[in-house]
């Protein structure tokens, strides 16, 4: 038996999760208790024992008793939803908790020892509540998560797009059981950097099964809503079959799916054949639905589809012919997926396990994310001569590199204003009341004077932990106010905060004061106005990879970018021609 084992990367997916490590260098997806390597992400309650089922067990249950069964919770996540099982009521929280529970103990036989630490992905789009409820879903399953990595960026590095030795663009789409991800992406000189994000997190392959459905009954005249009622138990085998029948028409022109007899409704089974045709016409608003998240990708990351290099696809319905087809379509390429689609998350999620572990396999491995969410404070207008409450001012925007600090300079707007409230939100909208609030952080001690007069510097400092704080400086007086943010299942331990704020202070130092830093900046903008016109761009892309490594305060990411920049002005300087 082995002293330790290593962490897990888990693909916590809708439909079904997987856990997998790096071991020599090599990922090794784990078989589940039974052999398999996707465990459904599935609870039921067991009938005569009262006893908890997850996986393959409580999907069968699901078939023939849906009150006693319940799937796709991960859409519930960071929300209010409960979920009924079996007359019980259970968030999503402790429903994943279960799930990953199972994992945890089936890696841990599998591996011959206990399991104490892993990496889960989630989707791109998830924001901060949705975050922590997953991180409050490992530790309730008895796991130290030592990161939360997002599923495009897991995809790309299992396709190991870190290590091409060509810089290149390249959009990852995401489209599992229940969650829709985009995810612009750049590799340049070893650096895997996300540039923009998008998605849906209510759109996925469970959706396109529930539409079959919907076809199937229209047929027949009923409505799933009215057979759920009428039938909970020809509901769920309904379903069932439809998602077998949705994964035939990958490869066949038509399907034959049979609509259960259904109490007081429908006297005895009816037999229907459908063609490929009428179910992807059937499909075509859900694919409508694709083509947004893809636009607010490409746009966040400044690029047109003709920019991209490849174009990856991920997640389990990305396998039907409509999604592959509206990919070609839109991007006017044959799209990758030479990993197996269900897997190439959790691959990824391995390799993050091991980076956070320190292996020496993937030492050389740097990975930016970027903020799925913009972050402000409310702020007060003056409009046709009276004060409107109510917007939302961002300090850090979304698709922002992380970890990252940012100020903003707020001014009084009342004669002699001697505070000031900031209420903090996360969100798009410009209207605080359609964003959600983190928290508040009162400012007091302004000097007396006219509007406008006083001001503060209001500092938002995020680290990759997911921990902000709110920096507010009043600029007259220099008297400063902070406070941490977080969304633990538990409250940070004083030696947590001391760590957390130690991390903060060293992002607040700007990297560009590093003699080093400056000495490199300096001598490749000295060659860049000696180099012949046409060479210029190569050495201004190295530039542009450190000045944003900069900005972003990583130190991996600027090392590398470094040695990049480096080791292309001592090849520049040398004399070798471009």
């Amino acid at each position: 038996m082995t002293d330790r084992a290593p962490a897990l990367g888990i693909d916590l997916g809708t439909t079904n999760s997987a856990a997998a490590i790096l071991r020599d260098g090599a990922v090794v997806v784990l078989e589940n208790r039974i052999g398999e390597l996707l465990t459904p992400s599935v609870v039921g309650l067991d009938r005569e024992t009262d006893a908890l089922l997850v996986g393959r067990a409580a999907r069968e249950l699901l078939s023939m008793a849906p009150d006693r069964a319940v799937a796709t919770f991960k859409r519930g996540m960071g929300r209010d939803r409960r979920y009924d099982l079996g007359g019980r009521e259970h968030g999503a929280v402790d429903l994943s908790a279960l799930v990953l529970r199972a994992l945890k103990e089936d890696a841990s036989k599998a591996l011959g020892a206990p399991v104490e630490e892993c990496v889960i992905t989630v989707p791109a789009y998830f924001d901060e509540e949705q975050r922590f409820a997953t991180i409050k879903a490992g530790e309730l399953a008895g796991l130290e998560v030592l990161r939360v990595l997002n599923e495009p960026t897991a995809a790309a590095m299992a396709y190991g797009m870190h290590e091409r030795d060509r810089d290149a663009h390249f959009l990852v789409l995401d489209l599992g059981g229940g969650t829709f991800d985009v995810c612009v992406m750049e590799r340049f000189a070893g650096i895997l950097q996300v540039k923009s994000t998008a998605g849906e997190s209510r759109l996925g392959g469970e959706d396109f099964t529930r539409r079959l459905v919907g076809l199937a009954l229209e047929e027949v005249g009923l409505t799933y809503e009215g057979l759920e009622v009428a039938d909970l138990a020809a509901s769920g085998r309904l379903l069932r079959r439809a998602e077998m029948a949705k994964r035939q028409l990958t490869d066949a022109d038509s399907i034959e799916l049979e609509v259960p007899a259904v109490k007081g409704r429908l006297d005895r089974p009816v037999r229907l054949a459908l063609s490929r045709a009428a179910v992807e016409r059937a499909w075509e608003p859900l694919v409508r639905r694709l083509l947004a998240p893809c636009r607010q990708a490409l746009r966040g990351a400044r690029l047109e589809e003709d920019d991209l290099d490849e174009v990856i696809l991920v997640g389990g319905a990305t396998r039907m012919p409509v999604v592959r087809a509206f990919v070609r379509e839109l991007f006017r390429r044959e799209p990758v997926a030479g990993l197996d689609v269900d897997l190439a998350v959790v691959h990824g999620a391995a390799i993050q396990a091991a980076l956070c572990r320190r292996d020496a396999a993937v030492e050389d491995v740097v990975v930016t994310d970027v903020l799925s969410h913009s972050l402000g404070v409310d702020v007060s207008k003056r409009l046709g001569g009276r004060m409107v409450h109510g917007y939302f001012s961002p300090v850090i925007h979304r698709n922002t590199v992380i970890p990252t600090t940012r100020v903003e300079a707020y001014s009084t707007m009342e004669p002699n204003q001697t505070s000031m409230h900031f209420g903090i939100y996360e969100g798009e909208s410009r209207r605080v009341e359609e964003n959600r609030q983190i928290g508040t952080l009162t400012v007091k001690g302004i000097p007396k004077g006219p509007p406008g007069q006083e001001a503060c510097d209001v500092r938002f400092t995020y680290d990759l932990n997911g921990i902000l704080e709110v920096e507010v400086t009043i600029r007259s007086t220099g008297r400063t106010y902070r406070q941490l943010f977080h969304r633990h299942s538990k409250a940070l331990s004083d030696a947590e905060i001391a760590r957390a704020r130690e991390r903060i202070e060293k992002l607040k130092e700007d990297p560009r004061d590093d003699p080093k830093v400056r000495e490199l900046l300096l001598r490749a903008e000295a060659l860049w106005s000696e180099l012949h016109p046409e060479a210029r761009p190569i050495l201004e892309h190295a530039l542009d990879a450190l000045e944003e490594a900069l900005e972003g305060r990583d130190e991996r990411a600027i090392e590398a970018a470094s040695d990049g920049l480096r080791e292309l002005c001592d090849r520049m300087d040398g004399g070798e021609r471009w």
